[in-house]
């Protein structure tokens, strides 16, 4: 195969390169059904935490369909070679601080907004400036590692809380099929003996390159016979109401954020630039090691690009809706999933953009118009948000426990993470910065 002709495929435009899909990026129907299922299983994760902040059930449908086709430009638009997706472990942390303002509670106010947009606001100014700069890898350096962990750690403690505290109403509501949903999904995904049995048998490993669908699925059935839910199913379509949207969210239509929600958003937006670079580096590895599997196709892997392209997206986002942080680098379980297929080698997928494009619908966006399937996944939304927390609870445990080197470290984080969840982003912050000066002591902490 010509290296040059699949790489070069598409249309530069600066730093970034356009692939139309069906032109420059091929239809693959595995790919493509399997983001069809496993997008309609988490595509509307954001609707009870759209609804949770004031919008009514068709704004959070409309607010789901912008961040869900800007997430997917990343590989069509901008030529990123990963599966983009939101900075997940953000998000608990995000609704707690909303939850700590009065604005997590149903009931829309103009400030929740416009707080989110100075979220959004400084998190694409800084993203570009270190893009621009390449100064990305620098600052996370600087970061001492009990601080990292902590943050990590506080974003797992932080879902915990949300789902078995604060939503524990909402979990009683559905405890048969939650139970099964929390269950088999983390065994799937973090389960050792589930590895070892999936390396042996084809089917277990079929199961568990799928991520969180089929815990998702065979849930939702259990919740149907014994009556947890009820479906009420329409037909036809109906076209995402985006005017509302923006009238109620845009800071284009609400006005701008004050000079106090943006020295108040600075902690959240430190703590989710943390978390998104990890997933930058998590891609990157991913991309490398299978690399070394396909020479005929040399992908071009840039971080500053990749800071560059998440700005965009999310300056778009503010626009339009702000909603942090739903822009960032890494769908990590469909990243693993493509690349895995890729490495296979060019018949088995000649692009990895071609794999990539197909999971996320070559761009088409039409399964938030499809009514049949937005009141089929409606009684299930709750679950999939519940599904997305659990699983990026455990996922950032994991991460944050492998961060420490020395005990201080680790007492400093356990402290760290528990200040953020459960006093604010700025005193768990602060805290943090402290405990590494008198306690843990400043080293170089070089990215492994």
């Amino acid at each position: 195969m010509n290296t040059k002709s699949v790489t070069n495929r598409g249309l530069k435009w600066g730093p970034f390169t356009l692939r139309i899909p069906f032109i420059h990026s091929k239809f693959r129907a595995g790919e493509f059904f399997q983001g069809l299922v496993i997008s309609g299983a988490t595509a509307f994760g954001a609707v009870p935490i759209a609804m949770g902040l004031g919008l009514t059930f068709e704004e959070a449908v409309a607010l789901s369909f912008v961040a869900g086709t800007l997430v997917a430009s990343g590989p069509i638009i901008f030529g990123e070679p990963m599966a983009p997706g939101w900075v997940t472990p953000a998000i608990p942390i995000v609704i707690a601080a909303f939850a700590a303002r009065g604005q997590f509670n149903g009931v829309y106010q103009v400030e929740t907004f416009q707080f989110m947009a100075a979220m959004c606001i400084e998190f694409t100014l800084l993203l570009f400036v270190l893009g621009i700069t390449g100064w990305g890898r620098k600052l996370i350096e600087l970061i001492p590692n009990g601080l990292k962990a902590g943050v990590i750690l506080g974003a797992a403690l932080a879902a915990f809380y949300q789902v078995f505290v604060t939503d524990m109403d909402k979990l009683m509501l559905q405890p048969i099929s939650m139970t099964v949903a929390i269950a088999l999904c983390v065994i799937t995904t973090f389960s050792d003996p589930f590895k070892v049995l999936a390396e042996k048998n084809s089917f277990f490993k079929r199961v568990s390159s799928l991520g969180l669908l089929p815990g998702f699925v065979l849930a939702a059935l259990v919740a149907f016979i014994f009556n947890e839910v009820s479906f009420d199913i329409e037909w036809g379509f109906r076209i995402p109401d985006v005017v509302s949207l923006f009238n109620r969210t845009s800071p284009l239509a609400i006005g701008f954020p004050s000079a106090g929600m943006f020295i108040e958003a600075i902690p959240l937006v430190i703590i989710a630039y943390t978390l998104l670079f990890g997933d930058l580096i998590t891609g990157m590895e991913v991309l490398k090691d299978g690399q070394s599997n396909r020479p005929d196709e040399v992908l071009d892997i840039n971080l500053d690009r990749s800071h560059l392209s998440i700005a965009v997206r999310n300056f778009l986002g503010v626009l339009i809706n702000p909603f942090f942080p739903s822009q960032g680098a890494l769908w990590t379980g469909v990243h693993v999933v493509v690349v895995e297929r890729w490495k296979k080698g060019p018949k088995e997928m000649p692009s990895i953009f071609d794999g990539l494009t197909s999971y996320y619908l070559m761009g088409l966006p039409f399964l938030y118009v499809t009514l049949p399937f937005i009141t089929l996944m409606k009684p299930l939304m709750q679950m999939a948000l519940t599904l997305t927390l659990v699983l990026t609870g455990f996922a950032c445990a994991y991460v944050a426990m492998a961060i420490p080197k020395k005990n201080s470290e680790m007492a400093s984080a356990l402290l760290i993470a528990v200040f953020i969840t459960f006093f604010s982003a700025w005193v768990g912050l602060l805290l943090g910065i402290l405990l590494s000066i008198f306690v843990v002591g400043f080293e170089n902490n070089k990215i492994k």
